[in-house]
C-alpha cells in the first residue's frame, strides 16, 4: 500500500498572528483524520503554516483516540525541523504540553504530522495542534 500525502488546506500560508512585541502567542491548527492517513508509516498530513519572524517556543498536542490499538505514532515537523518525535498522544488521545528548542521562523513555515508507526485500528477523530510563539519585532 502506498503511504498518502494530504496537502495543507490551500491559501493557508497567509493566516496566524504575528503580535509586534514579546507577548507569547498561541495558534491553532487542526486536522480531521481519515483512515488512509494513519495506517501506515510515512504517512504525511499538512495541517497548516505558521507566520513568518516569530519563535515558537512549545506546542499543545489534543487528539482523540485516533488508535483503537495503541501502536499509532506521529512525529511533528515544523518546515524540515523535528519538534516531537514518535508521539504516542493519538493513540490514545487526550492533551499534552511540550516545550521545544527554540525554533526561529524566518518564512512561514509549514507544520506537517508524519504517521511512523501505523495505527492497529483507525478511528476517526480530530488533532488540535496549538503552537506558542513570540515576535521580537
Amino acid at each position: 500500500m502506498t503511504a498518502a500525502t494530504g496537502a495543507s488546506p490551500a491559501n493557508f500560508i497567509y493566516f496566524g498572528n504575528r503580535l509586534s512585541n514579546v507577548a507569547l502567542t498561541p495558534f491553532t491548527l487542526s486536522h480531521a483524520w481519515l483512515t488512509a492517513e494513519t495506517d501506515e508509516a510515512n504517512d504525511i498530513v499538512g495541517f497548516g503554516y505558521l507566520p513568518g519572524g516569530v519563535t515558537v517556543v512549545g506546542m499543545l498536542n489534543a487528539s482523540a483516540d485516533l488508535d483503537s490499538g495503541t501502536a499509532l505514532r506521529q512525529t511533528i515537523k515544523i518546515g524540515s525541523t523535528t519538534v516531537i518525535g514518535t508521539d504516542a498522544g493519538a493513540s490514545t488521545g487526550g492533551g499534552f504540553a511540550h516545550w521545544i528548542t527554540p525554533l526561529v521562523l524566518t518564512a512561514p513555515a509549514e507544520v506537517t504530522v508524519t504517521t511512523t508507526t501505523g495505527a492497529t485500528g483507525h478511528q476517526n477523530g480530530t488533532q488540535y495542534l496549538t503552537f506558542l510563539y513570540y515576535s521580537a519585532q
